[in-house]
């Protein structure tokens, strides 16, 4: 089933390549335009989100303006889903993707990645009424996981939770949403991301189970393969913020531990 999924998503990616006809854009057409076109997932913070002004704020914001700044552009920001990361990204609507994409065996088989980012870590997450305390006992199958889809926490549990109902549902603030409505009893993904969300269900005592899987992965900015100068000048400036403190000062902004995602 694994491999069969896994093969359906890579022709759809690939129906998306032969039938987009969409140039992938090198540095110098964007700065030719005077514009970069960056995908962020709205949904998702602290990654990307709509400020009290309704205008778009988060880490891959900032990350994404500092790129822009950089190649001398306009950033012009593409909202999109998590599934719609990749194929946005090969049918030419954005230049670079962000959203919490972590660079994978089998999406480096369609797209290239920058530098990481940063370090992700998976945690589960489930009302306290359901009585889960390890990942164990959501093996057995009597369980259902809620997920996004898209998302590497689904790949995960395909593999190491196989007998377990779930349901897919398009974005995190409606897995929760479903959560708090007893559709199901846990949701295993990134906390960083997730905790955002648990305050706005305050009704529910939540519990949160970290440390029963290894790092998730390095979360990186996407880019089409053949955009070698791009991928280069990304990198470059990925480093530099680096080795400045930008990139450190952009994360602890928006990931600060006392923030509603380091919920106990």
């Amino acid at each position: 089933m694994i491999r069969i999924n896994q093969f359906l998503g890579f022709c759809a990616v690939c129906s998306v390549l032969a039938f987009g006809k969409a140039e992938a854009r090198e540095s110098a057409a964007i700065r030719a335009s005077g514009h970069i076109n960056i995908g962020v997932e709205a949904g998702l913070p602290p990654l990307g989100q709509y400020d009290v002004r309704n205008e778009l704020a988060g880490y891959d914001v900032d990350v994404g303006q500092a790129i822009a700044l950089g190649l001398g552009v306009e950033p012009r920001f593409v909202t999109l889903s998590s599934s719609g990361r990749i194929p946005y990204l090969l049918a030419g609507k954005v230049d670079i993707v962000l959203g919490g994409l972590t660079r994978t065996p089998e999406r480096a088989q369609v797209i290239a990645f920058s530098h990481p980012l940063y370090t992700e870590q998976f945690a589960i997450i489930a009302p306290k009424e359901r009585g889960i305390s390890s990942f164990t006992d959501l093996l057995s199958g009597m369980h259902q996981f809620v997920e996004v889809r898209g998302s590497t926490a689904v790949a995960y549990l395909r593999e190491h939770a196989p007998e377990a109902p779930m349901l897919l549902l398009d974005s995190y603030a409606d897995a929760i949403r479903a959560l708090a409505q007893g559709r199901g009893d846990a949701m295993v993904d990134v906390i960083e991301y997730v905790g955002h969300y648990l305050p706005v269900q305050s009704q529910v005592r939540w519990t949160v189970i970290r440390g029963f899987a290894p790092p998730v992965g390095e979360d990186c900015i996407g880019l089409a393969r053949r955009d070698v100068t791009l991928r280069a000048d990304v990198n470059h400036m990925l480093e530099a913020m680096e080795q400045d403190g930008r990139l450190e000062a952009i994360y602890r902004k928006w990931f600060d531990p006392g923030s509603a995602q380091a919920v106990p």
